[in-house]
């Protein structure tokens, strides 16, 4: 009887698959003190601002620019050359030892490199699997993510304490090479599919009516969490070595706990509004932020804010997947995944301004009243769009009384 290497194959490809996303996030949250190095360099708030929203901006635009890309020349080449432009971007970030202002050309250049390869990895990973379990795969996808997320603060405080940034900017162009040899190693062909893609605004126009209300929360979602990304190290200083890591341990370990349990529950049906309601809670554990005194505070508050990133995800993606166009379900799920990274992009210089102007705390309190009315008025407004296509649908469903007769 011959063996059938279907299964184990797709098992090397999940765990690829995650290994990628780990990897990714890790170089990311590895920069977490990025603000304090341009800090030590005189740079203003809303100048960090800047430098942190740029990658956010790019790593928007080649998202989508990677749904194009994967439906012309496939999914894995395409994250191929991500890996290459963010390799580039590596060595800008060792130039900026130098040069600061190449943390511009850095930032850009990870960011591009980030979006083709998340994208890429991403909707290879998901079209393997049927529709009702896209969302909960995506989850899956971004589970390794907040895993680094709790490991990469460390390392970076650790790497900052002992060796100085340039361990830090060194990082990643290995981490970039780690990527492409997964990648290359992957199963399957990595030819290019020749598909001729449609249109970018035929592609919008199909995919914006449905996906509206998504988007907007996944843009005020990025919005908010922006305000943290961008300025948890210089607003925690004060609390001495290991507040970053705290937080950012406490928030991986709740989005794993959550994931992994309780997010099941709440990815499917009308539930998924109760995951997306929690973002109130994400708010009020922002707004507290400056408020911790020490490590440990710091830690449950990051703990509130990961368990609920673990079940508003999955929720948002379900719904996402269900609204997804047939015919652009490539750039459809680019256009979802590019849409916090706008909010992330627009936040930092916006949350830099008013920290100049009013200092940590007021920037933190609007931060988290931004999120949470976003939360309640999606949810309130996807109600009453529910119960008034039920009414609508209603006297269809009911025979009239010549029917009947």
């Amino acid at each position: 009887m011959e063996r059938t290497p279907d299964s184990s194959t797709e098992s090397i490809r999940l765990y690829a698959y995650l290994a990628i996303s780990a990897l990714l996030s890790l170089a990311t949250w590895v920069l977490l003190l990025l603000p304090n190095f341009l800090e030590e360099r005189h740079w203003p708030s809303q100048g960090i601002g800047w430098a942190i929203g740029v990658y956010y901006l790019v790593n928007l635009l080649f998202q989508i620019l990677a749904g194009r890309l994967a439906d012309r020349y496939g999914n894995v080449p395409t994250a191929l050359a991500g890996t290459a432009v963010a390799f580039l971007g590596g060595f800008c970030y060792l130039a900026a030892l130098s040069v600061p202002a190449m943390i511009l050309l850095a930032r850009i250049l990870h960011a591009a490199g980030a979006g083709m390869i998340f994208a890429g990895a991403l909707m290879q990973l998901v079209k393997s699997v049927p529709l009702h379990l896209r969302g909960r795969m995506m989850g899956y996808y971004g589970l390794p993510g907040f895993v680094m997320m709790g490991v990469g603060p460390m390392l970076s405080e650790w790497f900052v304490y002992r060796w100085g940034f340039k361990v830090i900017f060194v990082s990643i162009p290995v981490i970039c090479a780690a990527i492409a040899v997964i990648l290359t190693r992957l199963p399957g062909p990595l030819a290019p599919q020749g598909r001729s893609p449609q249109p970018f605004s035929e592609s919008l126009r199909a995919s914006l009516p449905g996906l509206r209300s998504v988007l907007a929360l996944s843009v005020f979602f990025g919005f908010s969490f922006s305000s943290w990304n961008s300025f948890l190290a210089p607003a925690v200083r004060g609390i001495g070595p290991g507040a970053v890591s705290a937080f950012g341990l406490g928030y991986a370990l709740g989005a794993v706990l959550t994931r992994l349990g309780i997010s099941h529950r709440l990815d499917s049906g009308p539930r998924r509004l109760w995951g997306i309601l929690s973002l109130v809670a994400y708010g009020l554990s922002l707004g507290l932020i400056p408020d911790a005194a020490f490590n440990w505070q710091l830690a449950g508050l990051g703990l509130v804010c990961g368990m609920v990133h673990g079940i508003y995800y999955p929720s948002l993606s379900s719904i996402a997947a269900e609204r997804f166009h047939p015919l652009h379900a490539g750039q459809a799920m680019s256009l979802y995944i590019s849409a916090s990274a706008l909010g992330m992009f627009v936040g930092p210089p916006i949350w830099g301004a008013f920290a100049d102007r009013a200092g940590y705390p007021f920037m933190f309190v609007l931060a988290a009243a931004v999120l949470s009315v976003s939360a309640l008025s999606f949810v309130f407004f996807q109600r009453r769009f529910s119960e008034g296509r039920r009414a609508s649908e209603s006297p269809r469903l009911r025979p009239s009384s010549e029917e009947s007769i």
